[in-house]
């Protein structure tokens, strides 16, 4: 199939949630299908793409698209074609004039698809000539707004653009043939917002990656680990540190807290003391869940899988959670979800008392991981659906 494919970032840029999720997609489909990537996110008007991203993903065509202006000075351009145009700031981030170009051309060179991916692509649904698209949302932009960390002037500015998201879900999600979130939860969000509108859930995946190290009780180390980029990371990880910790330390004074994740903000450093150690900036997680008993996830807030819960169990760490670090996965299979700190602590003395449960959650937590949630199974709904917005089969 032909298809187009206009990211929100440079899917190569994993640091990123959602463009980790697309980079992925890609390196299962590109082989499979004729795809023309056009990404947001470039220093420049039209940028380069790296050397290895052709290889990343071979026989896609990809350009690169973005501004050399002061990030700054860009935000407020970004404001102000906002309130001209009733629409979110980050629209004009991807809607840049030479992505736009690239994309009409695109279009008009052929396609039997057009994939949106990513929050600001949606209203590019309306100038596919009739060809039908694909809104990946990931997780749903009014429900997630408000949960990145922003600072001084830009907290209240940002907060004003709610209604304007509001309003352009509304208004553009309707083009599109499928709007794709990760968990049941997210499709309701949408559907309630959003008449009418189909919406598909294509749950994220995770690389299993080689047979872990086995899991220990000794030394007892509570582990989270995330980006603290998110509101709703840092709170995790206070919640742990606070509420988790000093009870699963009443009966087991020996456990410690190891935080992992990058860009820690002062809150998260403050959490830093004896018992509780911060790993910022690491290149590969892997190591240090590796280094955990039981990986706690107290989410409170956002949306969407948490990739961090299926990475951890990918490494056969038990994993405690929320409700909301639960989901779109659900409990079972070593993930244990509470109530409250109260249940979650008392969960995670069990385990760290009774090292058979705790084995026998690391091997459940894995198989489960292995055999739902892979990348593979991901790219292959997509790809099916692809198919079916597009009314034929694949060549």
């Amino acid at each position: 199939m032909r298809v187009v494919v206009v990211s929100a970032w440079e899917p190569w840029r994993t640091s990123d949630g959602a463009a980790f999720v697309l980079d992925h997609q890609l390196r299962e489909l590109s082989g499979r299908h004729q795809l023309t990537i056009i990404a947001a996110g470039a220093p420049a008007g039209e940028r380069a793409v790296p050397p290895d991203v052709r290889h990343r993903y071979p026989g896609a065509a990809v350009r690169w698209f973005g501004t050399s202006v002061p990030a700054g000075v860009d935000y407020l351009r970004r404001l102000g074609w906002s309130a001209r145009n009733g629409e979110p700031a980050h629209v004009s981030f991807v809607e840049r004039r030479g992505l736009v170009s690239a994309y009409d051309e695109a279009i008009g060179a052929g396609a039997d698809v057009v994939h949106l991916h990513g929050w600001g692509t949606a209203r590019l649904a309306a100038r596919s000539r009739g060809i039908p698209s694909v809104h990946v949302a990931v997780d749903p932009w009014t429900v997630n707004a408000g949960n990145r960390r922003t600072h001084g002037a830009r907290r209240p500015l940002d907060r004003k653009q709610l209604a304007r998201i509001v309003s352009h879900e509304r208004r553009h999600y309707p083009a599109a043939r499928a709007v794709v979130v990760v968990t049941p939860e997210d499709a309701d969000a949408v559907r309630q917002l959003v008449s009418p509108v189909r919406v598909v859930v294509v749950p994220n995946g995770v690389e299993a990656g080689a047979a872990p190290d086995p899991v220990s009780a000794t030394p007892p180390v509570l582990g989270f680990h995330g980006v603290f980029d998110s509101r709703a990371n840092v709170d995790a990880a206070a919640y742990l540190v606070h509420d988790i910790w000093p009870r699963v330390r009443a009966e087991v004074p020996a456990a410690t807290v190891l935080l992992v994740g990058r860009g820690p903000n002062r809150d998260v450093r403050r959490l830093v003391g004896p018992g509780v150690e911060l790993r910022a900036d690491v290149p590969d997680v892997r190591p240090f869940l590796s280094q955990m008993s039981v990986h706690v996830d107290w989410m409170t807030s956002g949306a969407g899988i948490k990739n961090k819960v299926l990475e951890a169990m990918a490494a056969g760490r038990p994993v405690v959670a929320s409700e909301e670090g639960a989901r779109g996965i659900g409990p079972g299979g070593g993930l244990l979800v509470a109530a409250d700190t109260e249940v979650a602590a008392a969960r995670i003395v069990r385990l760290l008392r009774d090292p058979a449960a705790l084995q026998e959650a690391s091997a459940a937590a894995r198989a489960r991981v292995v055999g739902q949630f892979s990348w593979s199974a991901n790219a292959q709904r997509i790809e099916q659906l692809w198919v079916d917005v597009a009314g034929r089969v694949t060549r």
